[in-house]
Order: C-alpha cells, then sequence, then structure tokens
C-alpha cells in the first residue's frame, strides 16, 4: 500500500498541485477570485466566476483571452475542473500522438487532408471533451489498483496543497 501511496503521489498528486497552484495563482495576480485567504473562499470565487462566464456565454458577452483559464472554467473550476482539465490535455495529446503517427511524414499528412479529416478532428475533441468531464470514470478504468481510493484522496490532496500555496504565494 506505501507503494501505492507513492505512485499516486507521483502520477497524480504531483500534476494536480502543480496544475491547481499555476490556475489559482494566474487567476489570483489577475484579480479574478477578490481578496481569497483560504482554500474554501477560493473555491466560492471560482464557482462565481464560472457561472459569471457561463452567463455572459449565454448572453454573447463571451470573455476572450486565456483559453487554459477558460476551459478549466468550463469543466467546473476548482478540484473538478484541475482533473478535468489534466483529464483533457491527457486524452488530448495521446489523440495528437496518434493523429500524427499514422502518416508516413509530412507529405502524407498533406496528401490525407479532407473535409472528412477536419470533421473527425472535431468530433474527436467533442468526444475527448466529455471523456474529461466524466473523469472519475476514465481514471478508474485507467487505474488498475486495488487501492483506487488512494489515488483520488491523493489527487484532492495535491489540488488543496497546490490551490493553498498559491493563495500563499499571492499574499506576500
Amino acid at each position: 500500500m506505501l507503494q501505492e501511496f507513492l505512485i499516486a503521489v507521483l502520477k497524480a498528486g504531483l500534476p494536480v498541485a502543480l496544475a491547481s497552484y499555476g490556475l489559482i495563482w494566474w487567476a489570483l495576480k489577475n484579480d479574478h477570485l477578490g481578496n481569497a485567504a483560504r482554500v474554501k473562499e477560493a473555491e466560492r470565487e471560482i464557482k462565481r466566476v464560472a457561472k459569471e462566464r457561463a452567463g455572459d456565454k449565454k448572453k454573447g458577452k463571451g470573455k476572450k483571452g486565456d483559453p487554459l483559464h477558460n476551459k478549466w472554467l468550463a469543466f467546473g473550476g476548482g478540484f473538478y475542473g484541475v482533473v478535468g482539465l489534466l483529464t483533457y490535455a491527457v486524452v488530448e495529446l495521446g489523440e495528437i500522438r496518434d493523429f500524427f503517427a499514422q502518416f508516413n511524414g509530412l507529405g502524407g499528412l498533406i496528401a490525407a487532408i479532407s473535409p472528412n479529416l477536419i470533421i473527425g478532428f472535431f468530433v474527436d475533441a467533442l468526444k475527448n471533451f466529455i471523456v474529461a468531464i466524466a473523469w472519475p470514470v476514465y481514471w478508474m478504468s485507467d487505474i488498475r489498483s486495488d487501492y483506487i481510493w488512494i489515488w483520488f484522496v491523493v489527487a484532492y490532496g495535491g489540488y488543496w496543497l497546490g490551490a493553498r500555496y498559491a493563495l500563499h504565494q499571492t499574499q506576500k
């Protein structure tokens, strides 16, 4: 069980901690989260901003700019959003790798460009978004362990530590 914990820290806790630190630090530095001093306050502000952005998008006033931050909010922000964003990145990067691996160089790629290829590319991106929203199912099927709960606890711990450190850094 100790070995499982250490593997979970390296493969789940550390990436989630780094991503949550970066996202929350950026949001605080750009004054998107007000004066949040605790993780709970930051999460409350994240939910507020996500709802605000969703309302603006419905009214046609969607904010342009930082696509990474917008994607995080599209996944719900907070812990769920961080893991959703990381899942999306893992799935998308795997798809991109597989996409380019099927061609024999740049010439093969250029020869294969067609409307079907482009439409398929967008359909796959939508599928990957859905997979990322349902990230618990994705990771439970990907992680082979008798102690799957360790992975979720470690991931949440990484989120909390990353968020807490971002809050600490911006309060200096």
